[in-house]
C-alpha cells in the first residue's frame, strides 16, 4: 500500500503510520503485513481519543502525555506511542492494544500526521520566514506578489491559514497558533495539495520548531527577518530561542536551498546571532541572498522615502536600479518589504512581475494597519494604526518608525500580557514614553495576572523616562506639547481616549493586538478587536453628520470635526460631549433647558432656534425645523450607514399586545445565537429598553447602534395613523413581525380596522428584499401579508392551521400551576422540547412568533430552544411573586386591553389551584367602545368561573354589570373608588381563609392606573 503523495482512505494500517519512524513494539502482537492493526485517527489530546485511535504520549510545556495514557486507555484507544521507558507495559493491566517506544515522542507524532494525510508536502513547494518580528508582513507581500504572478498559493500563519486553488477563490481556515499542531498541519496541506496549490509560504515559529510540529516538511527558500528578546517565558535563554530558530536552517532545507537573510542586522543587537546564523546557513543551504543598505547586499537599499500613506524606496538588484513603491509605511516594513523582495529573487520571479505585486500588496492585518473612516462627511481626525507589537523591539521599532514622519503628536494605547515575560513589561513603560507625547497604558491579555501589578510594573519602566502619570481628565485640558503617561485599564475607553484626544494632524498608534480579535483575562477569552474599537469611535457623532443628517443649518461651531458622544433628551443627564435635542411638548419645551445640558456636557444642540450662550461656551447648534423629526432622522442616518460598512439584522415589532415579551424573547434567543465569548461581545445585540418604542424611545433605542452588534431588536408602537410609516423609515428593517391585532387604541384609530390599517404601515415599510414574520392564527394578520411579497415565514399555535403548511408550529403544549409551560417546537423536520417560564396560552403564541423571527435572523432550532429556556417575563408582565398572604400573586400591571385582558384571566384560570380571584382596573384609550369593552370584560370573568373579582376605575360599573349578566354571583362582585379599598378586601379574603397557599391572585389594569402600587403593598 502507496500513502505517499495521495489522499489515504481510512482506517489506515499501524505500520503504515510508522513509515520513517526508528520504533520498538515493546507490547501487544503486531503483524508486519498490511493486515496489521487498522488505526481510525491520531491525537494527542486523551480526551478526545475514542475507540480504534492512536494516542501519541507529548511532552508539552505545561502537561506532559505521557501521565495521560491511562484515560487514553480507558477511552477506548488501541494503540500508543511513548518516549522509551516512560511507560512500563506490566503498568497497563488487562489492555489489549499495542504500546509503541520512539526516541521522541514529539517528532514521531509529526511524521504519523504526515503518513496519516498521505505525505501532502511531497506535492508542494514550501518557503518558510522565521525570525522574531516581521513574519506576518513577508507572507503577505509574497502572497500578494505570487498570486499577481498567477501561481495557486496557500498560507500558513498567525492571521489565519488560506489558500487559493484552482478554483480561484480564496478558502480561510482559522488557525490558534503561528505553526499549527502536527495532524491540523498536514491536514490544512492535505486540503491545500488537492486543491491545487502549488507555493506553500509559511511562518515557522520557534514553538513550532522546538515541538517538532513542522515534522518531514523542507523549504525550498527559507527567510530569517530579526531576532529580539520574546517568548523568554517558553525558552530558557536567548541562546536556546536562537538555536530553535536555526533548526528551520539547519534539519529543514532540501538539497540546493537557498537562505534569505539580512546583510547585517539593524541596530545594536541584544544578541550576537548574525554571524552564527550566516555560519550554519552556509553549511546547509546551496545559497545565501542577502538585503539590507550594505555594499555587498544582493538586494541593495539606495533611499527611500517614508509618508504616513505610502514608502518610496530605491532598490539595487540582479543590477538593476529599480524604483518601488509600497502602501506600507515605517522603517520597519522596509526591512520586510527587502526580505520579500530577496524570497522572490531565490524564487526567480519576473522583476516586473514583483514590483507590481509589491506595488498592490497591502501587508497584514494588524501591522501598522491603517483604520480608515468609511462614514459620509468622514471625520478630518487623527491617523489611527493598530499594530502587533507586543516586545519592547516591535513596539520600539514601530514607535519610532511613525516618530520620524511628519506629524503633529503622538499617542500610543498599549499593554503588557499576564502569564508572560514580565522582564519586558518596565521596558515596554520606558520604550512607550520615550517616543510618545501621550501614552496611555492599558490591558493587553491579562490573562490570570493582576492587571493592576502589571500596569505597575509598566510605570516602573515609564517613571525612569521622567515623564509623569497623569489623570485621565488630563487628556482633555492639556496643552500642545505636555507630555505625559495615564492609565486607563479598560481598552475600549482607552481607545476611544486616545483619538477623541488627538488632533487631525497626530498620530494614534494602538499597538499589541494587531490582528487578534480577543482579550484574556480572568473571564476567559473575550472578543475584543481594536481595529474595530477604532472604526466604531469613527463612526461617532460630528457637528457636520448631524446636520446632514437632519438637514439643518450649522452655526457656532469653531471645532467642526470634534468627535461627538451619545444623543440626550434630557438635560438632566451628565454626558461628556453629548448632543442634546431640545424637544418640544404639550408641558415642556426643551429649549429652556438647553443651557443646563450645556453645563452637564453638551457641546452640540439641536434646536429650532439658536440659544443664547455664555460666550466661553463652545457649543455648536445645529437650527432645525421641527427637533422631534430631527431626531428620528438621526437615528434612521445611523442605521444607514452602518448598514454601508457592516451587516447586521434590524428587526422590527409591533401587535396590539405580546410586542414586549416577543422582543425580549428574541433578544434571549439571538443572544444564544451570537455566544458571548471569543467570537461576540457581550453588548451584540442591541434592544429596546423598557417600551421606548414611539417616535422619542424609538430613535433613542436604535442610536446607541454600533459596529459589534450583530442585530437590533427593536419595539415599535404606535396609537395614531401615520406612526408606524414614519417608524419604519428610521428602523428600515430587515424583518418585521405584527404579532397580533386587536382592539386598542380606538381612541385614535376608531375602530379594529383602523388598527388593522396602521399596524400594516409595518409590512408597507419593510423592503423588498426583507421577511415578514405572519402570524396565521391572527385572520387581520394573515390577510394583511397576502398582499406583499417579501420572503414570510409563518407560525401558528391551532391545529386547524397545520394545513396551511406554516414554518413554525407547535404541539404537545402542557401547563404547570407554577407559572411554566412546556411544548414541542416544530420547524420542517426538526423539532425540540420547550421549557418556557412563562405562563398562558398567549406566550406559547409570542415564543412561536419569537422562534420564526430568530430563524429570518439565522438561528437554529436548538439555539431557539435555548433561548427561549433563558427568557425570563419582564417587570410587571405576569411576573409571578409571592404575597405576604401566602397565596400567589400574578403581576401584570404593565398595560391592559381586551386582549391581555382576557390573555391573562385565561393565564390565571390555568395556573390557579383551588381559588382565583382578580383586581382589575381600566382598559385606557378605547374610546366610544369603552363601556362595551369593560362590559364584556365583566362577562368573561364569569365565563371562566374567576371566583371573586373587583373592579377599579372610572368603568367599573359597566364591568360589574357584565360580570353579573355573565352569572357571577353579586357577593363575588366587588367595585371600588379606591386602590386602598381593593387592598383591605384581598386582606380581608387571608383573613377569612379564602385566600391561602392555594390561592392565586390577578392584578391587571392599564399603565394609567398605576396598579403597581396595590402590588408592592401585597407581595412580600
Amino acid at each position: 500500500m502507496d500513502i505517499a503523495n495521495s489522499k489515504p482512505s481510512y482506517p489506515l494500517p499501524l505500520e503504515f503510520l510508522l513509515r520513517g519512524i526508528e520504533y520498538t513494539v515493546v507490547r501487544g502482537s503486531y503483524s508486519k503485513t498490511a493486515n496489521g492493526l487498522e488505526i481510525e485517527s491520531v491525537l494527542s489530546d486523551s480526551r478526545e481519543v475514542k475507540a480504534g485511535a492512536l494516542f501519541v504520549a507529548i511532552r508539552g510545556a505545561e502537561y506532559d502525555g505521557h501521565d495521560y495514557v491511562s484515560a487514553a486507555l480507558a477511552n477506548g484507544c488501541a494503540a500508543v506511542i511513548c518516549e522509551i521507558g516512560r511507560i512500563h507495559p506490566d503498568t497497563l493491566g488487562d489492555w489489549t492494544g499495542i504500546l509503541v517506544e520512539v526516541e521522541d515522542s514529539s517528532k514521531a507524532y509529526g511524521l504519523v500526521a504526515a503518513n496519516y494525510y498521505g505525505r501532502p508536502a511531497d506535492q508542494l513547494t514550501f518557503i518558510g520566514i522565521t525570525g522574531t518580528n516581521g513574519k506576518t508582513t513577508v507572507t503577505y507581500l509574497l502572497e500578494a506578489v505570487l498570486l499577481h504572478a498567477g501561481q495557486k498559493v496557500g498560507v500558513i500563519g498567525t492571521v489565519n491559514n488560506r489558500y487559493v486553488g484552482d478554483s480561484d477563490e480564496m478558502t480561510v481556515l482559522p488557525t490558534q497558533l503561528t505553526t499549527p499542531e502536527a495532524m491540523m498541519l498536514q491536514k490544512v496541506l492535505r486540503e491545500m495539495a488537492d486543491s491545487g496549490v502549488r507555493y506553500v509560504i509559511m511562518e515557522v515559529s520557534s514553538h513550532g520548531l522546538a515541538q517538532n510540529r513542522i515534522s518531514n516538511i523542507c523549504f525550498t527558500v527559507a527567510a530569517f527577518t530579526n531576532l529580539s528578546r520574546d517568548h523568554l517565558d517558553y525558552h530558557t535563554s536567548m541562546e536556546e530561542y536562537f538555536f530553535e530558530k536555526t533548526k528551520l536552517f539547519t534539519e529543514h532545507m532540501v538539497e540546493g536551498s537557498i537562505a534569505v537573510l539580512p546583510a547585517d542586522p539593524a541596530g545594536k543587537e541584544e544578541f550576537p546571532w548574525h554571524a552564527p546564523l550566516v555560519e550554519k546557513c552556509r553549511d546547509h543551504c546551496a545559497k545565501i541572498i542577502y538585503w539590507g543598505d550594505e555594499a555587498a547586499a544582493d538586494i541593495r537599499l539606495l533611499g527611500y522615502d517614508l509618508q504616513l500613506d505610502q514608502t518610496q524606496l530605491e532598490i539595487q538588484a540582479d543590477g538593476e536600479k529599480i524604483t518601488l513603491f509600497s502602501r506600507l509605511i515605517g522603517r520597519f516594513n522596509i526591512d520586510n518589504i527587502l526580505a520579500t523582495f530577496g524570497l522572490c529573487s531565490a524564487l526567480k520571479l519576473n522583476l516586473n512581475t514583483v514590483i507590481e505585486g509589491l506595488r498592490k500588496a497591502g501587508g497584514a492585518p494588524g501591522r501598522l494597519e491603517r483604520v480608515v473612516d468609511s462614514m459620509d462627511e468622514p471625520v478630518d481626525g487623527p491617523v489611527v494604526l493598530v499594530d502587533y507589537a507586543h516586545t519592547p523591539d516591535a513596539l520600539e521599532q514601530v514607535l519610532s518608525t511613525v516618530a520620524s514622519l511628519p506629524h503633529g503628536e503622538l499617542y500610543c494605547v498599549f499593554g503588557c500580557g499576564g502569564d508572560r515575560d514580565n522582564g519586558k513589561r518596565p521596558l515596554m513603560g520606558e520604550i512607550g514614553c520615550l517616543f510618545s507625547d501621550v501614552a496611555i497604558v492599558t490591558d493587553d491579555n491579562p490573562r490570570t495576572e493582576n492587571p493592576d501589578e502589571i500596569v505597575n510594573q509598566i510605570l516602573a519602566g515609564s517613571a525612569a523616562t521622567g515623564i509623569e502619570q497623569k489623570s485621565v481628565h488630563w487628556l482633555k485640558k492639556r496643552s500642545r506639547g505636555e507630555r505625559g503617561v495615564i492609565v486607563e485599564r479598560d481598552r475600549r475607553n482607552a481607545i476611544q481616549l486616545a483619538i477623541t484626544s488627538a488632533g487631525p494632524e497626530d498620530v494614534v498608534i494602538i499597538a499589541g493586538k494587531g490582528h487578534e480579535t480577543y482579550q484574556l483575562s480572568s473571564r476567559g477569552r473575550l472578543f475584543f478587536d481594536d481595529t474595530l474599537e477604532a472604526k466604531n469611535v469613527f463612526c461617532s457623532w460630528t457637528s457636520a453628520r448631524v446636520a446632514k443628517s437632519v438637514g439643518g443649518k450649522l452655526s457656532s461651531d469653531n471645532r467642526e470635526f470634534r468627535l461627538l458622544g451619545e444623543v440626550l433628551t434630557d438635560s438632566r443627564v451628565v454626558g461628556n460631549d453629548s448632543i442634546f435635542v431640545a424637544l418640544k411638548g404639550e408641558k415642556y419645551d426643551g429649549h429652556e433647558f438647553a443651557a443646563q445640558a450645556v453645563e452637564n456636557g453638551a457641546v452640540c444642540l439641536v434646536v429650532e432656534k439658536e440659544v443664547v450662550l455664555p460666550p466661553e461656551k463652545d457649543v455648536s447648534q445645529i437650527i432645525v425645523t421641527d427637533t422631534l423629526k430631527a431626531l428620528g432622522d438621526m437615528a434612521a442616518y445611523r442605521r444607514a450607514q452602518l448598514a454601508k460598512i457592516c451587516n447586521q439584522t434590524v428587526i422590527a415589532i409591533t401587535g396590539s399586545c405580546g410586542k414586549t415579551t416577543v422582543k425580549e424573547m428574541v433578544a434571549a434567543i439571538l443572544q444564544r445565537k451570537w455566544v458571548v465569548g471569543p467570537d461576540h461581545q457581550e453588548d451584540c445585540v442591541l434592544k429596546t429598553q423598557g417600551n421606548f418604542n414611539n417616535l422619542i424611545g424609538l430613535p433613542l433605542s436604535l442610536l446607541p447602534l454600533s459596529l459589534t452588534h450583530c442585530a437590533a431588536v427593536l419595539e415599535v408602537g404606535m396609537n395614531q395613523a401615520g406612526e408606524l410609516q414614519r417608524l419604519s423609515e428610521i428602523v428600515d428593517p430587515d424583518i418585521s413581525c405584527i404579532v397580533n391585532i386587536y382592539g386598542a387604541h380606538l381612541e385614535g384609530l376608531q375602530s379594529i380596522d383602523g388598527v388593522a390599517k396602521a399596524k400594516e404601515e409595518l409590512f408597507e415599510g419593510t423592503k423588498k428584499s426583507g421577511t415578514l414574520i405572519v402570524n396565521l392564527d391572527d385572520p387581520r394578520v394573515s390577510s394583511l401579508a397576502e398582499k406583499y411579497e417579501q420572503t414570510k415565514i409563518t407560525f401558528t399555535v391551532l391545529e386547524e392551521n397545520l394545513q396551511k403548511n406554516p414554518d413554525i408550529w407547535v404541539t404537545d403544549v402542557e401547563f404547570a400551576e407554577i407559572g411554566s409551560t412546556t411544548f414541542t417546537l416544530h420547524s420542517g423536520i426538526e423539532k425540540e422540547d420547550i421549557h418556557l417560564f412563562a405562563a398562558g396560552e398567549h406566550n406559547v403564541s409570542n415564543a412561536l412568533a419569537a422562534a420564526a423571527i430568530s430563524y429570518g435572523a439565522g438561528a437554529n432550532i436548538q439555539e431557539i430552544a435555548a433561548g427561549l429556556a433563558d427568557f425570563r417575563p419582564a417587570d410587571k408582565r405576569m411576573e409571578i411573586l409571592q404575597a405576604k398572604g401566602g397565596y400567589r400573586l400574578l403581576n401584570d400591571t404593565y398595560n391592559a386591553n381586551p386582549a391581555s385582558m382576557a390573555a391573562g384571566l385565561k393565564t390565571l384560570k390555568q395556573m390557579a389551584g383551588q381559588y382565583c380571584v382578580a383586581i382589575l382596573g381600566d382598559m385606557l384609550e378605547l374610546g366610544e367602545t369603552s363601556k362595551e369593552a369593560h362590559f364584556e370584560l365583566g362577562r368573561l370573568v364569569a365565563q371562566l368561573h374567576i371566583d371573586d373579582v373587583g373592579f377599579i376605575g372610572e368603568f367599573k360599573d359597566s364591568a360589574g354589570k357584565g360580570a353579573l349578566t355573565g352569572g357571577l354571583d353579586s357577593e363575588n362582585i366587588r367595585l371600588f373608588d379606591e386602590k386602598v379599598e381593593a387592598i383591605k378586601w384581598v386582606n380581608e379574603l387571608v383573613r377569612r381563609k379564602k385566600l391561602g397557599q392555594d390561592g392565586l391572585l390577578l392584578v391587571k389594569a392599564s399603565r394609567g392606573l398605576r396598579f403597581e402600587t396595590i402590588v408592592s403593598e401585597l407581595a412580600s
